[in-house]
């Protein structure tokens, strides 16, 4: 009886062992000198973005830091899904890791509504004031809920207007302008205060949507009218800088739990040195996409101080609408 009980043992943790191994983002063992862990890194966009290149440094600092205990694979341009797709992934442990918009978030997590508000943020050095402190400390601990480990928040730059109908001098300029604006209730809020006609659209259908006149204009930051050549098929481009485009790189908790506190401690430190580099890139690109959309031809406008207060004057109550769902906390923190 003694030896069927040892025999079941030894089976079982055969099998527990087996299975062990083949998962797919789960410690590898390391015995035939290959990574202990794989972290597939999942993201929607191009390889020319600062924050696809942000996952890249990412990806850089933590195989050098683990000396290969860790590898990090990459995987761009929606090869494993959609934004939702990766977010819900992530989630679930079917991914280890991504890269997504953070108004995604708000699915889950509505207190995330408060990185969007309009004009939280007066400029970059304010972004990453507010977000470096308590306010990305509170919102990285609420995502624990959901089983996600927020690893860095991203600049993706501020939100412009690019149009093929008419420059925008004015708020009235903007009327009735058929506008694709990211997939939140939120920004389709921001944009009916303003006075476009919001349209949400996923990003691989802008180009086409521009082409055929289906949209007539796009709001998103500045480097992704580059990366998605929207610059091909609009002629104005005006700053308004209502919103910051703040992406999040994110890794499911039970996988960042389940590694030893060594590498839990790599993972922490390429966090902190790719947040830095991952600024530095987003501002030296945004200058080259400006170039690059000025010498395609489209007008490029800063709107006046007038036209500016006069959108803060308008979404004011777009801001009072969303409070209500957000922590008063958070609210303070961006300065309402």
């Amino acid at each position: 009886m003694k030896k069927k009980l040892l025999l079941l043992s030894l089976v079982l943790v055969l099998v527990f062992t087996v299975t062990a191994c083949g998962n797919g983002g789960g410690g590898g063992g390391g015995a035939d000198g290959g990574p202990e862990f794989t972290i597939r890194f999942a993201h929607a966009e191009n390889e020319y973005t600062a924050t696809a290149m942000g996952v890249r440094v990412f990806q850089r600092l933590v195989e050098e830091y683990s000396e290969g205990r860790i590898a990090v694979e990459v995987h761009g341009a929606m090869a494993l899904g959609d934004e939702r797709q990766i977010l819900e992934s992530v989630i679930m442990g079917q991914l280890e890791a991504g890269l997504i918009m953070s108004a995604l978030m708000t699915t889950y997590l509505p207190n995330w509504d408060v990185s969007d508000l309009p004009f939280a943020f007066v400029d970059r050095d304010d972004w990453t004031a507010k977000i470096s402190g308590e306010l990305g400390d509170l919102l990285a601990e609420e995502a624990r809920e959901i089983n996600l480990h927020i690893l860095n928040f991203f600049d993706g730059g501020f939100r412009a207007i690019a149009n093929n109908v008419r420059p925008v001098y004015q708020l009235s300029d903007l009327a009735g302008m058929d506008t694709r604006v990211g997939q939140s209730p939120l920004l389709l809020a921001i944009h009916s205060a303003l006075g476009t006609n919001p349209i949400a659209m996923a990003f691989g259908e802008i180009y086409t949507g521009l082409q055929l006149g289906t949209i007539e204009a796009v709001e998103t930051a500045i480097i992704y009218i580059v990366d998605g050549n929207f610059h091909e098929v609009t002629d104005y481009l005006t700053l308004t800088n209502t919103t910051a485009l703040q992406m999040i790189t994110m890794m499911n908790l039970d996988f960042y739990n389940s590694l030893p506190p060594d590498l839990q401690a790599v993972i922490d430190r390429a966090t902190a040195e790719t947040f830095i580099e991952q600024r530095r890139l987003a501002i030296e690109l945004d200058i080259e996409a400006l170039e690059i959309i000025s010498n395609a031809g489209v007008q490029i406008h800063t709107p006046s101080a007038a036209f500016m207060q006069e959108m803060k004057d308008v979404t004011a109550g777009v801001v009072e609408e969303f409070r209500a769902g957000i922590d008063p906390r958070l609210i303070e923190l961006v300065g309402f």
